[in-house]
C-alpha cells in the first residue's frame, strides 16, 4: 500500500466517526431544544369546571342556589349579582360564607338561600322578574347555571331534603346569541330578542341636571319607551334604573342601535322647570356611527379610570356590579354603552362617559 492508498482510507475511517459524532450531536440538541420548549410554553388558564342549579321560590321570596357538580368554589372568590325587576344586588363573598355556616368553600350538594326580604328588603313577585349571576372574581368569568322548575308545595317551611323538582320542568340554559359590534352597532347572527338597562346617568352644568332621553333602533322599527323628543317627560337622568324589554323577535343580521341626547334649559330661570319646552337639545350621540362619544365594554375589559366631573359618580360605580379584578364581568350576550353627552373635548376633564350608561343584552328568539 502506498503512502496515498494509506492516506485515503485513513480518511474514510476518521470521516465515519465524525458522521456519527455529528448526529449524536444533532439529536442531543433537538431533544434539549424540545425539552426548554415544552418547559417554556404557557400552560392554559383552566376555567372553572362547575354545574349549578337555581330555582326560585316567589312565595316565600328566596332564591336557591344549589351546587350540582364540578369543582368545589373557593367562596372568597365567589359573588352573586341579583336583579329584581331591574334593579341590582349584590350578595358578597363574606355574605355566601355566612349562608354556608362559615365554610370556606361551596361544595357539592351545597344549597346558598337567599331571602330577599331579608337582605334587600324586596319581595319576589314572580321568577320572571329575576335575574341572577354567579361571577367567580378570580377568573372574572360568570359560572354557567341553570333554572329548574320549583314545586309550590314544598316552598313553605320546607328543609332542603324536600324540596322537589319535576324534570320535565328543567330550563337548561340556551347559548348565548353571538354578535359583533361593527362601529358600535350591535349585528346579532341569529333570530334574537334583547333587553336594555338603563344603569344611569350623570350630566350637570353649573351644579344644575341636564335631561337625558333615549331611544333605540332596530332595524327599521324606532323604539321610543319612553319619549325620546320630550326632555322632562322621557328623562333618565334621574337616579333610578330603568329597564325595557323588545316586544318583538328579529332576524338574524337586524343591526340594533342606540341613541341618546342631551338637554339644557332655554335660559337660566328655567334650571328647574318641569316643562319640556323650557328645554333645548344640548348633544346627541348614536352607536348608528362611529362616535368618540362612545365607549363599548365587553366581557374581559378593562374598567374606564375615568372620573366624573366635580363631584359626579365615576363610571365605574355605575357599572360596579358587573365587575371583578378591575374588569368587566359580563355574558357573552352582553355589552355596556358608555356615553359622553357635554363636551366634544376628550381631553377635557368634563369628558366623563358617565351621562348615560346603559347595558344590553342579546337573547336567543323563543321558539315557537
Amino acid at each position: 500500500m502506498n503512502i496515498l492508498e494509506k492516506f485515503m482510507k485513513d480518511s474514510i475511517g476518521v470521516s465515519s466517526v465524525m458522521g456519527e459524532v455529528l448526529i449524536a450531536g444533532i439529536i442531543v440538541i433537538a431533544f434539549g431544544s424540545l425539552f426548554v420548549i415544552m418547559t417554556y410554553i404557557d400552560k392554559p388558564v383552566d376555567s372553572t369546571r362547575l354545574l349549578a342549579e337555581e330555582w326560585i321560590d316567589a312565595p316565600s321570596d328566596t332564591i336557591f342556589l344549589r351546587h350540582a357538580g364540578g369543582e368545589p368554589i373557593d367562596t372568597k372568590d365567589l359573588k352573586i349579582n341579583v336583579q329584581i325587576n331591574g334593579t341590582n344586588y349584590v350578595y358578597s363573598s363574606s355574605n355566601i360564607s355566612e349562608n354556608l355556616g362559615g365554610q370556606g368553600f361551596w361544595e357539592l350538594a351545597d344549597v346558598i338561600q337567599i331571602d330577599t326580604i331579608q337582605e334587600w328588603g324586596i319581595g319576589i313577585e314572580n321568577e320572571e322578574g329575576i335575574d341572577v349571576k354567579l361571577v367567580d372574581t378570580s377568573s372574572k368569568e360568570v359560572l354557567p347555571k341553570y333554572r329548574i322548575g320549583f314545586s309550590p308545595e314544598s316552598s313553605t317551611g320546607s328543609s332542603e331534603d324536600d324540596l322537589s323538582v319535576n324534570d320535565s320542568e328543567y330550563d337548561l340554559p340556551e347559548d348565548p346569541v353571538d354578535f359583533e359590534i361593527i362601529e358600535d352597532t350591535v349585528v346579532p347572527q341569529e333570530d334574537f330578542i334583547s333587553s336594555f338597562t338603563v344603569l344611569g346617568a350623570a350630566i350637570q352644568s353649573g351644579g344644575y341636571d341636564l335631561k337625558v332621553t333615549t331611544q333605540f333602533i332596530v332595524g327599521d322599527d324606532i323604539l321610543d319607551p319612553w319619549q325620546y323628543s320630550l326632555p322632562v317627560t322621557g328623562n333618565v337622568n334621574d337616579e333610578e334604573i330603568h329597564v325595557w324589554n323588545l316586544s318583538a323577535t328579529y332576524p338574524a343580521g337586524t343591526p340594533v342601535t342606540i341613541n341618546c341626547k342631551s338637554w339644557i334649559w332655554t335660559k337660566d330661570s328655567k334650571k328647574l322647570s318641569t316643562k319640556d319646552s323650557d328645554w333645548k337639545s344640548y348633544m346627541e350621540v348614536s352607536s348608528s356611527s362611529y362616535s368618540s362619544n362612545l365607549i363599548v365594554l365587553r366581557n374581559g375589559d378593562a374598567v374606564p379610570t375615568i372620573p366624573g366631573l366635580d363631584e359626579q359618580p365615576d363610571v365605574a360605580e355605575f357599572i360596579e356590579d358587573y365587575v371583578g379584578d378591575g374588569k368587566l364581568v359580563l355574558e357573552g350576550n352582553e355589552a355596556i354603552f358608555l356615553f359622553e353627552l357635554g363636551t366634544t373635548d376628550l381631553h377635557s376633564s368634563a369628558a366623563d362617559f358617565q351621562d348615560f350608561v346603559v347595558l344590553m343584552s342579546i337573547d336567543p328568539a323563543p321558539e315557537n
